[in-house]
């Protein structure tokens, strides 16, 4: 039997009078009574979920990560950012361009005037570029384990740690981050037609959106 039991202003799980613990050692705690709830709930269906983005695998993930992982994510994160998806403007299509800055300028400027920085827009597939924006590092700093894997997650999926950086503030949902994050497939689809690969990929992409959205509400 697990155990839900208070640690500080967390909660943790105890079997057979032990600490439950990660793979690196690590006591596995999270914030919120419900969430621990839904974890031993989980623990007790006996069958461990193999997708990476379900709730246990990501608090797991949290929980397990060393001083060095967390910031070797804060770096990736800052990587991700220099080719942000919403950056990129090397289409020939005038309307899809017209239709992009529409969309993604308003988050760019947005986003440039919270942490003080340019964002450089890419138009070629020859592009460099290193933004030391100590302001968002300062920021990256700042999140619990919790907030910084869902960031971290998001961002990798979607190519935009601009877009992820809203979701996690509250100010798009995961349907608002779907649909901009897949602003050109949709026009080019409009145009050309659907693809079956295309729709499965795209299933799959919801699902995991989904799952880290429904992780990011229990810790939040």
């Amino acid at each position: 039997m697990i155990k839900i039991v208070k640690i500080n202003n967390n909660f943790g799980f105890k079997k057979n009078s032990q600490n439950l613990k990660t793979e690196n050692g690590n006591i596995l705690f999270v914030k919120r009574k419900k969430h621990a709830e839904l974890i031993v709930r989980e623990y007790l269906t006996g069958v461990k979920s193999k997708d990476p983005n379900s709730l246990t695998n990501l608090t797991l993930f949290s929980c397990n990560l060393s001083k060095d992982e967390i910031e070797q994510i804060k770096k990736k994160i800052i990587e991700l950012l220099n080719f942000d998806i919403l950056l990129f403007r090397f289409f020939d299509e005038n309307e899809l361009l017209k239709i992009m800055e529409k969309e993604f300028d308003p988050f760019i400027s947005k986003f440039e005037k919270l942490f003080d920085c340019n964002l450089e827009k890419i138009f070629s597939i020859v592009h460099s570029s290193n933004i030391k924006n100590l302001s968002f590092k300062s920021y990256l700093d700042k999140l619990d384990i919790f907030k910084l894997t869902t960031l971290f997650k998001l961002s990798s999926l979607t190519k935009s740690v601009i877009l992820s950086y809203f979701f996690i503030n509250k100010k798009i949902n995961y349907k608002t981050l779907y649909k901009l994050t897949n602003l050109e497939y949709n026009y080019q689809q409009k145009r050309w037609g659907v693809v079956d690969e295309q729709l499965s990929m795209n299933e799959d992409f919801i699902k995991i959106i989904k799952n880290i959205s429904f992780f990011f509400k229990n810790i939040s």
